[in-house]
């Protein structure tokens, strides 16, 4: 099953905030308002060409998600995972570009499983990045099906059309736990880890999170996909772990940094990592198959 609610939702609401930008920006084209409010008039500019951008890009995530949805359902545990951070250079060429490229890739069994909108960033040690337009959980039958996608002649056609209107980075490899769940999707507030461990130890990440379980349970942060990475591409480096977290609603982050018992399980964290890469956002597209 498709969900693709939060796409229309998003979009209306985004319309919806643009046509009343539009209609505040009209006062000032009455005589005299351009000359008295002229920084408002400048301010409000800026917020609809920002609402405009917004428009344009989940434009895009519904193009290349209706171009991606999977209409098979292979083993699950036999499927080869990806997290792409993507950022767009030509809206346009992107979305012909996804428009090609989703009958090519559906018969290597590729389809997007999420699709976030970034909203926040967060990193430590020396792994760092430009806040990606969106991110992307792709996934294919298997590896060698992405490997052979790599090499489709009709795809190497295209392919052009991809380093012409993105940059793009990220990482590959199957997927060792998590839980798929499709209620209240539009509420959530995702988080996307990548976690590098400290001297390439997994056990005082593995201690982290087996004593942080209860806690992390207690303020409903659920655990959706936990991917070991197998390779990279673009500009980052290899990370340990790959985890796709997400709070039912925004405010359980609030609540969750406000409990006496966080500042103990973030140094366990702490400990445990060297360097970090955490992505915040909200669901665009959610594939259930």
């Amino acid at each position: 099953m498709v969900v693709k609610i939060f796409l229309l939702n998003q979009l209306n609401s985004i319309i919806l905030l643009l046509s009343i930008r539009i209609l505040y920006l009209g006062k000032y084209f009455q005589k005299g308002s351009c000359v008295n409010h002229r920084f408002a008039f400048k301010k409000t500019m800026k917020a609809c060409f920002k609402d405009l951008m917004a428009f344009v890009l989940m434009i895009l995530i519904v193009t290349v998600s209706s171009a991606t949805s999977s209409e098979g359902n292979p083993a699950k545990d036999k499927r080869y995972y990806q997290v792409v951070f993507i950022w767009v250079k030509d809206p346009v060429k992107f979305q012909e570009y996804g428009e090609k490229m989703g009958p090519i890739v559906s018969k290597y069994g590729g389809a997007g499983e999420r699709i976030l909108s970034p909203i926040n960033s967060i990193y430590a040690g020396n792994s760092k990045i430009e806040q990606p337009h969106m991110v992307n959980i792709v996934y294919y039958d298997s590896k060698e099906a992405y490997e052979q996608f790599e090499q489709d002649p009709d795809f190497l056609k295209i392919k052009h059309l991809r380093s012409e209107s993105i940059e793009m980075a990220g990482i590959g490899g199957y997927a060792i736990g998590g839980e798929l769940s499709s209620g209240g999707v539009a509420e959530r507030l995702y988080m996307l880890e990548m976690a590098y461990f400290k001297d390439g130890k997994a056990k005082p990440y593995d201690t982290y999170r087996k004593k942080s379980k209860d806690f992390y349970d207690k303020h409903r942060l659920f655990t959706e996909r936990i991917l070991e990475p197998d390779n990279v591409f673009g500009n980052i480096q290899m990370p340990d772990r790959v985890s796709i977290l997400y709070h039912d609603t925004e405010s359980r982050k609030d609540q969750l940094q406000e409990d006496p018992r966080h500042k103990e399980i973030e140094g366990l964290y702490v400990e445990a990592i060297s360097d970090l890469i955490w992505i915040e956002g909200k669901a665009a597209f959610i594939n259930m198959d």
